[in-house]
């Protein structure tokens, strides 16, 4: 029955051929003589219609004879065992028909004993008539053409109603028609004129005349009139040479856009014949047009025949081409290649070559016409400047020999050396980035070891049955293994595939029993039907989590297969064969919860659930001396997982090594990333390693001594100040720097090098405390006043009068007592305990700060480890709590690196009351969520938090909620590249599925946490809105602040794409901004008691709410003009009663600045204009001015919402910001840093207002310094031919 089907086929195929090589050989066609004729043209005129009749051909008159089949039987009877005869029929003898054809004339191939010429197209009539171009077509009722290539006009229209064409009598012509490939290709001989040429003055075409209609259909047109321009001028008595024609068309056309003009090719004298000489015919070859006709019409039949002038082909045994051309492609080539086939009759032929084209890139057989004997090609040189070695370009040469390809190659097409069994390549170029398909198919004797690293495609069955390559790995830009590309290829020993592959197509690597994968890359989503079949050095023990399918036979025979962890938790697609023949043990590891591994094939394979690894977590940094060690723990989220293996991997081998265990080596000084990976799942997490040297010992202050312990000075004579002098003990102390302070700067003052001054009469305490130890000591100062009266005061009657200016507020930032709180980790949770004693003595120490009387005190635990954790568990005992509340500690902070808590007074005087006995703060990773709630935070953190304590009835109780008391949450974040700062939210979720978005909520560039203020505990997360990306505020000085309001919707863009930042600020604008900011209900406030503010319009409500606060009031009886404008100074009066209305203390974080446009703030504006510049939250516009009066822009609004955000409802933001004049500031605790500051390890300088120094040269106590633009200070340079020192100061 297989034979049958053999046969069958073989038939089909054969009359597949035959039919397709016919018509590769069909005869031209005549054009139709009736083309163009009507009532009005009954004859065609050459002249007019351009009408030329085709020229017959002649048919091919070969007879087949027996060489024209071939061995096989395709008559349907045994090739051993003819039919014996029966009373009926008799017995079947196999004759001539009963065999396949294989005939070259049949293909095409023809010769010139077989009397075939190819018939020569004519040209179609193009006349369309005057008097028909007008009617109606009689079937259809449409209008022929009205504009005719003839020249003819046709009869005038009117009217446009029907569409018609105007009279403009333009074309636009959308395609040519072809030319036939005779008239395209033309070689000529030596001496011919241009009339000899045929260039035809008619073309046919596609196109439509120029109206108002917007979508005219195209008509088929013919152009007469044509003429033909060469590249350059004709010389009739040239010798040889090339010309390419292209067509002038008449007036009236134009080109479509992307339509070209036809090109006609042609070549005089064809190739320049040398001699044959010692056996070598030597030819050149300066032109290979589009690569030839046909087999018997192309330029490198020409260029032989014309090289071998009357010489026997058969002495020939080498043909060298030299000559200019570039290429050698289409017809060309084949018929060159086909000299070495075995019937070619070149009998001594063996040798090609190549070397004399220096100018050649490229040969390839782009027919779809391919021999299968080139039996004869033995030798083959190549120049070197071949790149391509192109499709079939050497198909079939199973004895050439050839041991290196040129340098240059870049790429190899399709069947380019297929079944070149002869071949013994042991390397190919380094610049190949393409292998084409079925390039090397079978050849056996090519023995690469390696392949170039640029290769980027492999095509099919590339190298399929290469049994002599020995490839250990494949080029990393890789990212598909075609089908079948290494077939049988069981010298290759594989241990791993690219990083970046996502293919493996089927059988890619079938019957490869050498590769010895342990593992796929994790991309890898399709393994295709028998990919690894027979591969039976394959141990996989996993398969990544992005597989979606697994064909047939895809592991078929896979016998080192034992236990695969399947990663994806949904079930690939798999067959009943995909791991058939495997070993009987193979066992499969399916995740906990994934879905369809109990269906679909895979209820019939052994499999075990497994817990997989959600994440990992090392602690976040690590300190070594050199040459010392220690050893990393990897913790495994959930704690129970069943694999727990781990790669490791250090960024930097010169400073620190690690094993496979986690054991740390520290190599030299400096800082490397350790890296732990889980094996399954995949999972990261990184430990900064820091090798230094030990640090020098510390020698301590033990005490300090003062040059004076008391002194007297006058006000009105000498001495009135005096220096003392501080002495710091031991001598050798590590640090001696100390601090002064007057405990009246009334009566005198001290500055920071002990020299004291006297202002008025009476006794002050001076101290100096070292930073080391905060020893002390003191001088008591006395200050007098000798004069002895005279003047005004000795009568009676008269009055003194002493005039003072009051001082601007001070900041009024608590004293801050900081807390240790050491911690324990188990299963990723911290626990710890602040102990009470060391919580009573740093209140009590914080008490003697001058400033806790004024602005009081706070508290703040830092939890220390060095261990990673993602949760926590700390217990405040009753007794601290009590003692918290005692000291009436303004708030308190707990700072945790994953979560930070700050809960304010009136929060801990409501757990006080709801809770008894001590209470437990629980932060807990939320990894359920789902819903909007899943939508809005994705994979970012989440968190249940919680505040725990045990009821009087012994049972387990939770405070609810935290009455009028406030708590500020931190959630640790490190914001993606790709995220908005300003888009960043805390979400919170009552139950795991909700999502509210806490529009008051921030990010903290300072302190890396996105930070919002809560009146209970649930569940917060962190959630990201991005803006809309405006075209206008890219560059924009404000576009931090202006993405931050539209993400939370207070202001929108003025269109969807410009935010128009620089525009002005309306009255009602703003109000609804406010509104939006304190989240009010619209729907709460539907009445007006403005003329003015119609309640049908947007800002209604939110003007009502404001004006019912007192936030703001009208403009005039009954009136609000919600469409003036808004001044600066309006604006900062509005925002300081926003924040006196609902209950925001607005802080004052900064000295009171007296601006040069001071007087012209309005008198009642003052107090908020000062109030709300001190908290921070608007700032001068440049040269000490306020510009009260100035028009409040966009951008400076939205600036003024953020701030008041990040300042004022999340007070424990900071970092970098801009002022209104786009000036940078640094803020800590909300305060404007001044002076030195180094930010992550680079240095700035901020003046007394908080500004940044940047660009140039500034001179800071009496040293100069230079800052760059964006303010880093210079180090260790030279600028401007100044040596300038490590620490920046410039060398004089």
């Amino acid at each position: 029955m297989l034979r049958t089907r053999k046969r069958i086929g073989a038939a089909l195929l054969a009359a597949g051929l035959v039919f397709s090589q016919l018509g590769a050989t069909a005869y031209a066609v005549e054009s139709p003589a009736g083309t163009g004729l009507c009532e009005h043209h009954t004859a065609h005129d050459a002249a007019v219609c351009g009408y030329v009749e085709a020229i017959p051909g002649r048919d091919c008159e070969h007879e087949h004879t027996p060489e024209c089949y071939t061995d096989e039987l395709i008559c349907g009877m045994d090739e051993d065992a003819e039919q014996t005869a029966t009373d009926s029929d008799a017995g079947h003898t196999h004759g001539q028909a009963c065999y396949a054809l294989d005939c070259s004339h049949e293909r095409g191939e023809h010769t010139t004993d077989c009397g075939y010429i190819e018939a020569v197209p004519g040209t179609p009539c193009g006349y369309v008539c005057e008097v028909c171009a007008g009617e109606p077509d009689k079937d259809s009722g449409k209008e022929e053409p009205t504009i005719s290539g003839n020249g003819l006009t046709a009869p005038e229209k009117t009217g446009t109603e029907t569409g018609e064409p105007g009279d403009t009598g333009t074309i636009t012509v959308t395609a040519f028609d072809g030319i036939p490939d005779a008239v395209k290709q033309q070689t000529v001989p030596a001496g011919t004129t241009l009339d000899g040429l045929t260039l035809p003055a008619t073309l046919g075409a596609s196109g439509y005349v120029v109206s108002d209609d917007t979508d005219p259909e195209p008509e088929a047109i013919t152009i007469t009139g044509v003429t033909w321009e060469p590249d350059s001028p004709w010389d009739d008595t040239a010798e040889q040479g090339g010309y390419l024609f292209t067509p002038v068309l008449p007036a009236g056309y134009t080109l479509a856009d992307g339509v070209e003009l036809p090109e006609i090719d042609v070549l005089i004298g064809g190739a320049v014949t040398l001699a044959l000489q010692g056996g070598v015919l030597t030819v050149t070859f300066d032109r290979n047009g589009t690569g030839g006709t046909d087999e018997d019409n192309n330029e490198m039949k020409t260029a032989i025949e014309t090289a071998l002038s009357g010489d026997d082909k058969a002495d020939v045994a080498t043909i060298k081409l030299t000559g200019s051309a570039a290429e050698v492609t289409g017809y060309n080539w084949q018929y060159l290649i086909d000299l070495y086939n075995e019937s070619s009759g070149w009998n001594s032929l063996t040798a090609l070559d190549l070397s004399g084209m220096t100018n050649l890139t490229t040969v390839k057989n782009d027919t779809g016409m391919v021999k299968s004997q080139q039996t004869k090609l033995q030798t083959l040189t190549l120049p070197d400047s071949v790149t391509q070695i192109g499709d079939s370009a050497f198909n079939n040469c199973k004895n050439l020999k050839l041991t290196e390809l040129p340098g240059g190659v870049t790429q190899i097409g399709d069947f380019a050396f297929r079944g070149c069994t002869g071949i013994t390549l042991t390397e190919l170029p380094d610049g190949v980035t393409q292998i084409g398909n079925s390039a090397f198919s079978s050849c056996t004797g090519i023995t690469l070891t390696e392949l170039p690293g640029g290769l980027e495609q492999i095509k099919p069955s590339a190298f399929r049955g290469c049994t002599g390559i020995t490839l250990t790995e494949l080029p990393g830009g890789l990212e598909q293994i075609e089908p079948s590309a290494f077939y049988g290829c069981m010298g290759i020993t594989l241990t791993e595939l690219p990083g970046g592959v996502t293919q493996i197509g089927g059988s890619a690597f079938a019957h490869c029993t050498g590769i010895t994968l342990t593992e796929l890359p994790d991309g890898v989503t399709q393994i295709g039907g028998s990919a690894f079949a027979h591969c039976t050095g394959i141990t996989l023990t996993e398969l990544p989590g992005g597989v979606e399918q697994i064909g047939d036979f895809a592991f078929y025979g896979c016998t080192g297969l034992d236990k695969i962890i399947m990663e994806p938790t949904t079930a690939p697609t798999i067959n009943d064969s995909t791991f058939e023949n495997t070993s009987t043990g193979l066992t499969f590891y399916v995740p906990k919860g994934g879905t369809g591994y109990d269906s679909g094939g895979w209820e019939n394979l052994n499999t075990v659930e497994y817990s997989p690894v959600t994440s990992i977590s090392l602690p976040a940094t690590l300190e070594l001396r050199p040459n010392g060690s220690g050893t990393l723990t990897t913790t495994f989220i959930p704690s129970d997982a069943t694999f727990k293996e781990v790669i490791w991997e250090s960024s930097d081998t010169n400073i620190v090594a690690v094993d496979q265990d986690g054991n740390v080596t520290a190599v030299s000084n400096g800082t490397a990333t350790i890296t732990a990976t889980s094996r399954q799942g995949r999972k990261t997490a990184t430990c900064t390693v820091t090798v230094k040297d030990a640090p020098p010992v510390t020698i301590p202050v033990i005490g300090v001594t003062l040059n004076h312990s008391a002194y007297t000075l006058h006000t009105d004579k000498d001495p009135r100040s005096f220096q003392l002098i501080a002495t710091v003990e031991p001598s050798n102390a590590s640090n001696k720097a100390v601090s002064w302070q007057s405990s009246d700067t009334g009566i005198a003052t001290v500055d920071a090098s002990g020299n004291v001054t006297a202002v008025k009469e009476g006794t002050a305490t001076i101290t100096v405390a070292t930073t080391d130890g905060s020893k002390t000591a003191t001088c008591t100062v006395t200050v007098k006043t000798d004069s002895s009266g005279g003047g005004g005061n000795s009568g009676g009657g008269s009055s003194h009068y002493i005039t003072t200016t009051p001082e601007p507020p001070k900041p009024n930032h608590p004293v801050l007592a900081v807390i240790e709180l050491p911690v324990s980790v188990g299963n990723g949770t911290a626990t710890g305990k602040p102990d009470d004693g060391r919580t009573a003595a740093a209140i009590a120490e914080a008490g003697k700060d001058a400033k806790a009387k004024t602005n009081g005190i706070a508290v703040q635990y830092d939890a220390k480890t060095s261990l990673t954790y993602d949760g926590f568990s700390i217990v405040i005992q009753r007794a601290t709590l009590d003692r918290l509340i005692a000291a009436k500690v303004q708030y308190v902070i707990l700072n945790t690196g994953v979560v930070d808590i700050t809960f304010d007074l009136a929060a801990l005087q409501e757990i006080q009351k709801q809770a008894t006995g001590d209470i437990t703060l629980t932060a807990v990773r939320e990894t359920g969520l789902a819903g909007d709630a899943l939508a809005a935070v994705g994979s970012r953190p989440a968190y249940r938090l919680t505040v725990n304590y045990t009821g009087a009835d012994g049972k387990a109780a939770t405070v609810q909620s935290f009455g009028a008391g406030r708590v500020t949450v931190g959630l640790a974040y490190k914001p993606a590249a790709t995220e908005q700062t300003g888009g960043l939210y805390l979400v919170y979720s009552a139950d795991g599925k909700g999502a509210e978005w806490l529009y008051q909520s921030s990010y903290d560039r300072n302190s890396g946490n996105v930070i919002g203020s809560v009146g209970h505990f649930s569940v917060y997360a962190v959630g990201h809105r991005p803006a809309p990306a405006f075209t206008d505020t890219v560059n924009h000085w404000a576009k931090a602040d202006i993405d931050f309001v539209v993400s939370r919707g207070l202001l929108a863009g003025t269109d969807d794409a410009t935010f128009t930042p620089d525009g002005t600020t309306t009255r009602g604008m703003f109000v609804v901004a406010l509104g939006r900011l304190a989240g009010i209900d619209p729907a709460a406030y539907p009445s007006s008691r403005f003329n003015d503010v119609a309640t049908t319009a947007y800002y209604a409500p939110y003007v009502e709410w404001a004006a019912s606060k007192g936030i703001v009031s009208g403009t005039g009886d009954k009136t609000f003009s919600p469409d003036a404008t808004i001044t600066r100074e309006q604006m900062a009066a509005i925002m300081q009663r926003y924040a006196d209305k609902l209950g925001y203390t607005l802080p004052v974080a900064r000295e009171a600045e007296i601006f040069a446009d001071e007087g012209q703030i309005t008198s009642g504006m003052k107090k908020a204009v000062q109030a709300i510049q001190q908290a921070g939250i608007m700032s001068g516009k440049g040269n000490n001015r306020f510009g009260p009066k100035d028009t409040a822009t966009r951008a400076e609004a939205a600036t003024v919402l953020r701030r008041f955000v990040e300042i004022v409802i999340d007070p424990a933001a900071g970092g970098w910001g801009q002022n209104d004049a786009g000036k940078w500031l640094y803020y800590e605790n909300n305060k404007p840093m001044t002076g030195w500051k180094q930010i992550d390890g680079t240095w700035y300088y901020f003046d007394a207002a908080g500004l940044m120094q940047a660009g140039g040269w500034q001179e800071i106590s009496g040293k100069w310094y230079y800052f760059y633009p964006d303010g880093a200070m210079a180090a260790n340079t030279k600028i401007d031919g100044y040596e300038i020192d490590p620490d920046g100061a410039r060398k004089e």
